[in-house]
Formats: structure tokens, sequence, C-alpha cells
């Protein structure tokens, strides 16, 4: 049986249940999955086995007289979940991902009053999610095409998560997020006088945290803008190959997602299942990487057998979510201000009563915070180079304030020494007048 998501979302189990619960849509898509694989591990109907466990839970008589009581602990519903946990862990989820599934269709069964058996034990098999560093996401951008460069890039520097990225973020999002940098309104015109080095400001309130109403307001690096606009560029002129090739008419317009694809033309916007596809690419190159380099550190001596274990253990895993933790462990180990912290990862804010925080010095604060983490988060730019640049940007304004000092006193001096050849020839004239000459 070829089960899909519409059957469950039109079944009437689902549909009680939405009835019945107060939940975000991001969430109720994890149940839809979780009823699925229930389906799919069964090869059975969601209502027709909802039926059959509701029908059994119900006392009978037998030939002999004897009342029999339902025991869940042998029982048909007992028999769907322990096939669900066999059929996900033959898929090679792990038994954390196993257990969340498992608990949203008990949860989804409980609400229809169904006697459920005592839960499936399974070993703590999560790993610690070690986090990303610099190094790691510069050479998977190092083998990635423009566009996910951009993409990667924006998302290590915003910690904005995925389904927000691709879902909410539009062209003209970004002409607006950069918009104190030019005046532009078309996006043609924005392509050909963009400056570079713009930082963008995002402020809207997280898929996740809609149900709160709970804001985000982050910027974007110069660094991460210049990628995006190479990006755009770029996606216009492929579109303009693949009109000339298949005799099409597509334009790339404002109202077009930030981060496309070559599969949707570059015009439609990247699916999740994408991005998780192209992660789990990167991290296969990126896992072959980091073993090349520690296993030439053992061969060189530099680290014992131990430590190289230790470490083959500790490479992290490139996955859209581990941008989102690069990001938010840089934003700690900076110690940035708390409430300028989850203001910038979208968390709910320290203080929520606005009556006592001055929205205008938040916001400074936010910007302060932010160009503090900059040189952190930069993966063009190493911490060392930032404190140069600025010192060579304080020299290059005193050597400048130093020639207007010194063009100012060439202006007096030049002043000066008109005022006294004046006075000369005014003198002179005097005493030739005076004489008679």
């Amino acid at each position: 049986m070829n089960m899909e998501k519409q059957d469950i979302l039109k079944s009437k189990t689902y549909q009680k249940y939405v009835k019945k619960k107060n939940i975000t849509q991001a969430t109720l898509n994890t149940y839809v999955f979780a009823l699925l694989q229930l389906c799919k591990a069964n090869n059975k109907e969601l209502d027709h086995m909802v039926a059959e466990i509701l029908e059994e839970q119900l006392p009978y008589i037998d030939e002999h007289g004897r009342i029999h009581e339902y025991n869940p602990e042998f029982s048909k519903i007992d028999d769907y979940l322990n096939n669900t946990a066999d059929y996900l862990k033959e898929k090679g989820n792990s038994n954390n991902s196993i257990q969340s599934i498992l608990i949203r269709i008990r949860a989804v069964m409980n609400s229809l009053n169904i006697k459920l058996p005592k839960p499936i034990e399974l070993e703590n098999d999560e790993k610690d999610w070690n986090v990303l560093t610099k190094e790691d996401i510069k050479f998977v951008n190092s083998i990635s095409p423009l566009n996910y460069q951009a993409l990667f890039t924006f998302m290590a520097h915003t910690g904005i998560r995925t389904g927000d990225v691709i879902n909410k973020l539009t062209i003209e999002s970004f002409m607006k997020a950069t918009e104190e940098y030019h005046n532009c309104t078309e996006l043609d015109d924005f392509l050909e006088n963009a400056p570079d080095d713009m930082v963008g400001y995002w402020e809207f309130i997280p898929k996740k945290t809609r149900k709160h109403n709970v804001e985000c307001k982050v910027y974007n690096t110069a660094e991460s803008s210049n990628l995006i606009l190479r990006s755009l560029h770029m996606r216009k002129e492929s579109i303009r190959r693949i009109n000339e090739k298949n005799n099409t008419d597509y334009r790339l317009e404002k109202t077009d997602a930030l981060f496309s694809s070559r599969v949707k033309n570059f015009k439609g916007k990247l699916t999740e299942n994408a991005v998780t596809n192209m992660c789990h690419r990167k991290n296969k190159a990126l896992r072959e990487y980091n073993e090349r380099k520690l296993y030439q550190k053992y061969e060189d001596g530099t680290i014992s057998k131990d430590t190289l274990m230790v470490k083959l253990d500790e490479i992290p895993i490139f996955h859209a979510h581990g941008l989102r933790k690069f990001f938010i462990t840089t934003l700690s180990i900076k110690r940035v201000d708390i409430r300028a912290s989850a203001l910038l990862e979208g968390h709910s804010p320290i203080m929520q009563d606005k009556s006592y925080v001055d929205s205008d010095k938040l916001d400074n604060l936010l910007w302060e915070e932010y160009q503090r983490v900059i040189p952190a988060l930069s993966l063009e730019k190493d911490e060392e180079d930032f404190t140069m640049g600025k010192r060579n940007k304080e020299l290059e304004i005193e050597n400048m304030q130093l020639k207007e000092q010194a063009e100012l006193l060439r202006s007096e001096n030049s002043q000066i020494r008109n005022t006294i050849d004046r006075q000369v020839e005014d003198k002179i004239e005097e005493v030739l007048n005076k004489y008679g000459f």
C-alpha cells in the first residue's frame, strides 16, 4: 500500500486531533510525518488501524462465559508501535529519532482515549553535536556552487533557521534589508547599482516562534551580501541562457525566492529536502577532508593514536542547523549581551515588558554587539586581519587629518604672506608719496 502525506491529512483521525489541539503548522507537520511512518510500517490506513484498536479495547465474553478485559501490553497498538520502531530502525533512523516519532504517535492515540502499552525502551544513542569551525564552513564553500555558498554563508552569519530562509526570504526582502545603501525599488536597477559591502538588517517573526510572537532581529555581514549579489547576477545570466536554449521567457523578479537552484531554473525556491541533501553530500566530503588531515598528523607523529581516535570522533557533521549552531556558539564565545543575543537568535528576550525597554537603545545595542562578532563570523578574514584593518583605518584617518591640518597651515601661511606683502607695498607707496616720487 503506497501511503502519502495527503492520505494522513484527509483521515478522520488526524482531523479530529487537529481540532482538539492548538498547535503550529510546523509542529503539526511532525505529527503528519510520524503517522505516515506508522501507516507505512504496518501497511494499513490510519483510520482502519484506529478502528481496529478501539474495537479491541472493548471487553468481551467468551464461549465459557468469562469476561476478558483489554490488556494494552498484548494488543494491536503494541504490535503497531513495535512494527514502526523496527521499520524506522531498518531505514537507518537513530533511536532518538525513533523515540521522537513514537511519542507523537502515542500523543495522537492518547487523544482518542486509546489505552496505550508501556513506551518502548530504546537506548539513547544521541551524539553530541560538535560545532562547525570556520575552516569547516570555508572548505564546504570551496566545493559548493555559488548559490549554495551564498546560502551557507548567510545562514552561518545570521543563524536564521532553514525553513525561514527558504520560505520567507525573497530578493525584495534582501533589497529592503539593505535599503540604507541604495535607493533602488526595481530589481534591474538594484543589480546594476547596489554597492559592495552592504550589511543587511532583518526583522521578522520566525515560523517556530510565531505562536508566541517572538521576533528575530539580526544582521547579515557585508561578506554575505557580496555573495548574495554575485549569486543574483549569476542567476540572471543563467536565466538568460535558459531562455535562449529553450525559447522561454523567464525573468528574474524581486518576488522570487532569495535562494534558488538550477533544478528550479533559478526561479523557484529551494526545498528543505534539497538543502538537506546538499548538506549530506558536502558532509561526506568534509569528513574525508578532516580525516585526511588527522591521519597526516598521526603519520607525521604530531598526534598519538589515542588522540587520533578522539579527534576522529569529534569531527562535526555539516548540516543546515549546524550553521545556526555555529552562529549561536559564536555569540556565546564573544559574550554578547544576553538581551541582544536573544533577539539575534530569535529566542524569547529576557525583558518581555516593552514599557521597561528603550527600543532605540536596544537597537543600538544589537548593532554594536553584531559588529563586535563580525570578525569571529567572517570566513574570508581572520580576526587579526580585522584588527590590522581597523588599525590601518585609524592610521588612514590620522593621515587624512594631518593632511588637512598641513593644508590649513599652508593656506594660513599663504594668507599671512599676502598680508605682509600688501602691508609692505602700502608702506613703500606711502614713503614714495611723502617725498614726491
